[in-house]
């Protein structure tokens, strides 16, 4: 039994990824799957990691959405009992992440404020 397995490649983001910037629309997983460039990815994918290409914030509104936000960061909601300012532990345009960074995590929806990043697609 090897851990170089189906299951654990899909974990990791090996379904591929989305590129996102500011000016566009939000990325998202629902129930019919993840939607970008009119682009759907099979059901129950969600955004697994996140890489940013330049200095980047999340919209105010919904910009990080977590699968669960006692376990992810999030733009809605309080993340491991961290409650930071309206309740949200990425508080929108306050909140910049670096070039070069990368989070890991389980995401259902993405929106930029400014800057770019690439979504990695995964179970």
């Amino acid at each position: 039994m090897g851990l170089n397995s189906t299951e654990v490649a899909y974990s990791f983001g090996q379904m591929g990824s989305v590129y996102h910037n500011s000016d566009d629309v939000a990325i998202t997983s629902d129930s019919s799957g993840i939607t970008a460039a009119n682009d759907p990815i099979p059901t129950g994918a969600v955004f697994v990691a996140i890489t940013f290409l330049e200095d980047s914030t999340f919209d105010a509104n919904s910009g990080l959405v977590a699968e669960n936000v006692k376990h992810y960061i999030s733009t809605e909601g309080t993340s491991l009992g961290v409650t930071v300012s309206g309740g949200s532990v990425v508080d929108g345009p306050a909140a910049s992440f670096p070039e070069g960074v990368t989070i890991y995590g389980r995401w259902t929806e993405i929106d930029l404020a400014s800057g770019s990043c690439i979504a990695y697609i995964g179970y």
